[in-house]
């Protein structure tokens, strides 16, 4: 859909009438609710990809905002650290910071510097072990679902004991697919880096089938990711991740919006009952009004990527909470909307160093044309058979090399 034209065609689904009741979730009060019916009265508070929600399903989506009850706190380590700016490199490719593990920018100026304190927000842990799960929802309500085993490590972590030669290494990334069959037994071995265009992403990968480990170059941008459905990008995954030069990047403001945040219900439920076809039940997502940051990508001139624009919307106040996301194809359609949903706490999990931590608890990529949705890196007590693993015992050196992933692997 048209951004420019998608009021217009709002304005037809607004007689829609959604009778559906909503049991308490969290803090046991809903504010209000929104339907295709009232959805007008907010249009500024909502993001062209929930306003199309409400146009593409205006019999069953239902937004239940609730009274703000929960707060996220930075990690103590990395706050007494995060006193000053650093600066961009390279085109704004790179980092240099004042002190190793930072916040790269607690008192963001530049649009990307939102893209970068989100991106670094994960290494607010040195080592990450869990076991999550993906669930790919078919216009017809059947669901996809896969398992992954991940190990991270984040070399760029103040508590990170291993001594790493290139200080440039920002992760390194080792996960298994468990399942569905047909992918089950291939593996993935990532080092990310900080500056990508100095030092682009290396990846190898592991089939099951040739039993041989190969050089993967192309694990980057838009080709799509192995979990996804067919609809998100390897730069869309966890939000955004990687290089940002084929965008020009622009600051859009700052302001108050509706946006899911404290979603426990959608950790404690099975996917089974959460998971309904065309979007997420709406008895189970919790929103908030809060500030957010609006960031716009514009292709560059000459560039290639399968999304012309994309538009960002960052929690005001946590550098690592991203809310929503906005992708737009070359004739400015809005083609998909990402929408990631938090707790405040660990989800059953060991060694963060706060409770108060905010943790990512799925994100999900829905796709208008094909009326399905994507669930990525979902976790819970209902969902997770064992539970994550922060700050744990770091995995040696050779386990995330080329020869670790074929003794993983095998």
């Amino acid at each position: 859909m048209n951004k420019l034209n998608l009021k217009n065609l709002l304005i037809t689904f607004v007689s829609s009438i959604v009778m559906s009741s909503s049991f308490a979730l969290a803090d046991g009060h809903v504010k209000y609710s929104i339907t295709s019916a009232n959805v007008s009265e907010y249009t500024s508070m909502l993001n062209p990809g929930q306003m199309n929600m409400f146009a593409s399903y205006p019999d069953t989506y239902r937004i239940d905002v609730h009274e703000n009850s929960q707060s996220c706190t930075v990690d103590g380590d990395i706050a007494s650290i995060s006193m000053a700016n650093g600066i961009m490199i390279n085109d704004n490719e790179g980092i240099e910071v004042p002190n190793f593990g930072q916040t790269p920018f607690p008192d963001p100026s530049h649009p990307q510097h939102f893209v970068w304190n989100y991106r670094m927000y994960a290494s607010q842990v040195s080592a990450v072990e869990r076991i999550q799960t993906s669930a790919n929802v078919k216009a017809d309500g059947s669901i996809i679902l896969g398992q992954q085993e991940t190990s991270i490590s984040f070399p760029t972590n103040p508590r990170t004991k291993t001594m790493y030669a290139d200080k440039n290494l920002f992760a390194l990334f080792m996960q298994k697919n468990l399942g569905p069959p047909r992918s089950a037994g291939q593996v993935t071995l990532v080092h990310d880096f900080i500056d990508s265009y100095m030092q682009p992403r290396k990846a190898w990968t592991y089939s099951p089938a040739t039993r041989r480990v190969r050089r993967a170059p192309n694990i980057s941008y838009d080709t799509l990711t192995t979990a996804g459905g067919g609809i998100v990008t390897v730069d869309q995954f966890g939000g955004f991740n990687g290089a940002q030069d084929r965008y020009d990047w622009s600051y859009e403001g700052k302001q108050k919006m509706i946006v899911p945040f404290g979603n426990d219900a959608l950790a404690d439920n099975p996917i089974s009952t959460t998971h309904t076809p065309n979007h997420l039940s709406p008895d189970y997502v919790r929103f908030e009004e809060m500030d957010v940051h609006i960031v716009h990508a514009q292709l560059k001139p000459g560039q290639r990527h399968l999304y012309e624009s994309r538009t960002f919307y960052f929690l005001d106040g946590q550098p690592g909470l991203l809310v929503y996301q906005d992708m737009y194809d070359g004739n400015q359609e809005l083609m998909r909307t990402y929408m990631q949903t938090h707790v405040v706490g660990q989800m059953g999990g060991t060694g963060m160093t706060s409770d108060d931590l905010c943790n990512v608890q799925g994100e999900y990529t829905f796709d208008f044309a094909t009326r399905t949705y994507s669930g990525g890196s979902i976790m819970g007590p209902a969902i997770t058979p064992t539970a994550t693993i922060y700050n744990g015992e770091e995995k040696p050196v050779s386990f995330y090399t080329p020869d670790g992933l074929r003794r993983y692997a095998r």
